[in-house]
């Protein structure tokens, strides 16, 4: 005769089926949220997976921004003195060097004369230089607007200054944030916030301009939606030639962009994973490479940017410069520069691209 079974034989065989199909359960909500959300984190190809002496670092250095001589005596103003120092940046190993001539206007020609007037000893210096503007907008007047100026005014400047062979690069900016630091409750202030971004229809410029001229990209990333529209563009085939992206981190005193941690730059990975995009992590107000951000990118095949734009009160352009190359002759990975650059970033543009 066969032993009846116990009430603690049928508790047991409930249990573990109470466990399997748990497991089954759980193995189809990981599936259906990978399905929705892309790959898992482990083991992503930004993780460690490449050859650190053959994956270059895009050294971008940011010359001035709106950072003024009021705010940091060594900062470049003038045309002169920012070809000057854009010339001198390059000189010293510079991959990138970003520009504001700080003289928006709605008369477009004018925002481009400023431009050739900073743009052309460089280019005569340094043929293969990256060089590249930012958009025409004034934030004294988008603040007391609440609006942009129009797409042709906003990036009006671009196709002549790629037509004059000396913007090789453009900005595109694919969404809209507001800028401002809290004020004493936490607030975003009446007095100094202004709107900043793109709208279509300086995306169709700045697309239309590359694809027909050549000019590669620097793509801001300002939040996580932003960074969904990096993918859907990539995904679509609609990124130009020659892109590459700036994720862009704040502390907790500003509004818009993630805190300079770990996790929030993870999230950008995981999100960017499996497409071909070079990308760099910069910091507004403060140094980079006093957080994990600056090594972590390092470490993950990415880049870093430096400069007075981005860390207006420090010590001026080529210090920051040299002291971000000793950080990237640690982790032991090499800097691309000059023409090797622009094969490296696979940026057409003609009047700037080396002989074969």
């Amino acid at each position: 005769m066969k032993t009846a079974p116990s009430r603690s034989d049928d508790k047991d065989d409930t249990m573990k089926r109470r466990e399997f199909l748990g497991a089954v359960a759980a193995g189809a909500t990981l599936a259906a949220s990978r399905a929705i959300a892309g790959p898992a984190t482990s083991g992503m190809r930004s993780n460690f997976s490449f050859k650190k002496e053959d994956t270059p670092v895009i050294l971008e250095v940011a010359i001035n921004g709106s950072t003024t001589k009021k705010i940091n005596p060594a900062v470049p103003e003038t045309a002169a003195e920012l070809a000057d120092e854009a010339v001198k940046c390059l000189d010293a190993g510079a991959t990138i060097v970003h520009v504001h001539t700080n003289k928006p206007s709605e008369n477009v020609a004018e925002a481009v004369q400023a431009y050739v007037d900073a743009f052309t000893p460089v280019r005569k210096k340094h043929p293969h230089a990256i060089l590249y503007p930012t958009a025409n907008f004034d934030p004294a007047v988008y603040h007391k607007n609440r609006t942009v100026w129009p797409p042709e005014v906003q990036s009006g400047h671009y196709r002549p200054l790629a037509e004059a062979g000396l913007a090789n690069m453009i900005l595109l900016d694919t969404g809209v944030v507001p800028l401002a630091v809290y004020d004493k409750n936490g607030l975003i202030p009446e007095k100094g916030f202004w709107w900043y971004g793109f709208w279509p229809g300086d995306n169709k410029i700045v697309i239309d301009t590359c694809n027909e001229f050549g000019c590669g990209t620097s793509i801001s990333v300002f939040e996580p939606g932003w960074m969904k529209n990096v993918v859907a563009m990539a995904r679509a085939g609609t990124l130009p030639r020659g892109s590459k992206l700036n994720i862009y981190f704040a502390d907790y005193g500003f509004a818009g962009m993630a805190p300079p941690i770990p996790e929030a730059l993870q999230l950008y990975l995981h999100m960017i994973e499996g497409l071909d995009l070079k990308w760099s992590v910069g910091l507004v107000a403060h140094d980079i490479m006093d957080t994990p951000l600056a090594r972590m990118a390092l470490e993950r095949g990415g880049s870093f940017r430096v400069g007075l734009e981005d860390w207006g009160k420090g010590p001026g352009n080529l210090e920051q410069l040299e002291r971000a190359k000793e950080l990237i002759n640690k982790v032991g990975r090499p800097i691309v520069t000059g023409a090797d650059a622009i094969n490296y970033l696979d940026i057409p543009f003609p009047a700037t691209r080396p002989k074969a």
